[in-house]
C-alpha cells in the first residue's frame, strides 16, 4: 500500500500528470501530421503490402524518435500514476475519508478566522498608533510656528 500523500503533493502530481498526458497529446497530434505530410503510398506486391518504406517519405530514424518520445512519455505518466494513493472503493471507507477532509477544512478554518482577527487588532492597534503620532507631530509643528512668531 502507498503512503499517505499531503493535498499540496497529490496536487503537484496530479499536474504534472495533467502535462504529460497533454504532452502525449502532443505528440500524437505532431506525429500524425508529420505522416501525413510526409507519408508516401505503400508499396505492395501481388496485392499485400510490402514492409519496405518508399523513397522520400518518413524515415525509420524519424519512427524510432517519434516511438521513442512517446514510449518515455507513456512511462513518465505510468510512474506519475503509480505514485497516487490507491483509490478506496469500499463506500464507507470514502464517506470515512470525506468527514476527515471536512474536519481539517473546519480546522484550518479555525484558524484562519482566528489569524484574520489577530491581524484586524494588530491594524487597529497601529492604525491608533499612527493617528497618535500624527496628531503628536500636528500639535508640535503648530506650537513651533506660534513660538517663531
Amino acid at each position: 500500500r502507498r503512503g499517505h500523500l499531503t493535498p499540496r503533493a497529490m496536487a503537484d502530481i496530479v499536474t504534472q500528470l495533467q502535462d504529460s498526458v497533454n504532452e502525449i497529446n502532443g505528440l500524437f497530434y505532431n506525429t500524425a501530421g508529420v505522416l501525413q505530410r510526409d507519408a508516401r503510398p505503400a508499396s505492395t506486391k501481388d496485392g499485400e503490402l510490402g514492409d519496405d518504406l518508399p523513397e522520400g517519405g518518413v524515415d525509420e530514424k524519424q519512427i524510432a524518435e517519434f516511438a521513442t518520445a512517446v514510449v518515455a512519455s507513456s512511462r513518465k505518466i505510468d510512474a506519475l500514476a503509480s505514485a497516487l494513493p490507491e483509490v478506496e472503493l469500499d463506500t464507507e471507507a470514502q464517506l470515512e475519508r470525506i468527514r476527515a477532509l471536512q474536519r481539517e477544512n473546519d480546522e484550518l478554518e479555525k484558524e484562519l478566522a482566528d489569524e484574520l482577527r489577530r491581524a484586524d487588532d494588530m491594524l487597529t492597534r497601529v492604525t491608533a498608533a499612527f493617528e497618535a503620532a500624527t496628531d503628536a507631530a500636528l500639535v508640535s509643528d503648530d506650537d513651533t510656528k506660534k513660538d517663531a512668531s
